[in-house]
């Protein structure tokens, strides 16, 4: 391994927070992206949550993936003949 990468590794225990993290990111965005909008407040919403929901939830599937692969689990395809 390179030198520069040393301490880098995605390891378990960091695939596990990181997935926390992205959950818990993915279930408040959702919220606050599904809130009516207020008539009181004038002009349009700053924040984009759905979009920062669906960068959480794609970024989740990339670690549930990882984690599976982890865990001893198998996601290469099928080889061909």
């Amino acid at each position: 391994m390179l030198n520069h990468m040393r301490g880098m590794e995605l390891t378990l225990n960091t695939t596990l927070i990181w997935l926390s993290a992205l959950a818990v990111t993915a279930a408040f965005s959702g919220y606050m992206g599904a809130r009516p909008t207020s008539l009181k407040q004038t002009g349009p919403r700053m924040v984009p949550w759905r979009f920062i929901m669906l960068l959480a939830v794609t970024a989740a599937i990339v670690l549930l993936v990882h984690l599976l692969s982890l865990l001893g689990l198998k996601t290469d395809p099928p080889q061909g003949y």
